[in-house]
């Protein structure tokens, strides 16, 4: 095919030969794009719906013990899994538990009975998510302190 710029410009008007023009095909290629983004984006979150919780209240039962209830709003079929923790006066840990939630609804108020090894001041949830790896801060407990264990469906930190 002849470049039309080489043409007299009396076949140019005869014919109607035009330029092509970019900008269209440049924004039919952007339209393209933000579409198909938002079908991915779609498609991620279907296979990986996010997880919140939220610290509704917690209860000092005794010297060993702390009530957490919290919210947790979540895809109904998902096994969640929940980190608390419960720290003393100096925030040092006296308990710690990774508690599995079955699936069930889309809300849940958990209350969890944390056992602990001294008396705590403060509980807090670190963190839901739909797998056990988690990016919540570690137990921080005391070298040479045995952790207390948990009630199920709770587990405790190993060593």
């Amino acid at each position: 095919m002849p470049n039309n710029s080489n043409l007299p410009e009396h076949i140019k008007l005869r014919y109607g030969v035009r330029r092509r023009r970019v900008i269209p095909v440049l924004v039919g290629i952007l339209i393209a794009g933000v579409v198909s983004g938002s079908l991915a984006y779609a498609a991620f979150r279907q296979q990986n719906p996010s997880v919140s919780a939220q610290l509704l209240t917690f209860e000092i039962v005794s010297p060993t013990q702390v009530n957490v209830t919290w919210e947790l709003a979540r895809g109904p079929e998902l096994t969640t899994y929940c980190v608390v923790r419960a720290q003393d006066i100096s925030r040092t840990d006296v308990g710690y538990a990774t508690v599995t939630v079955a699936g069930g609804s889309n809300y849940e108020q958990i209350t969890y009975p944390l056992a602990t090894n001294g008396q705590a001041v403060l509980a807090e949830v670190l963190g839901c998510s739909n797998s056990q790896n988690m990016r919540v801060p570690p137990a921080n407990f005391p070298p040479g302190v045995k952790i207390p264990e948990q009630v199920a469906p709770g587990v405790a930190p190993t060593s």
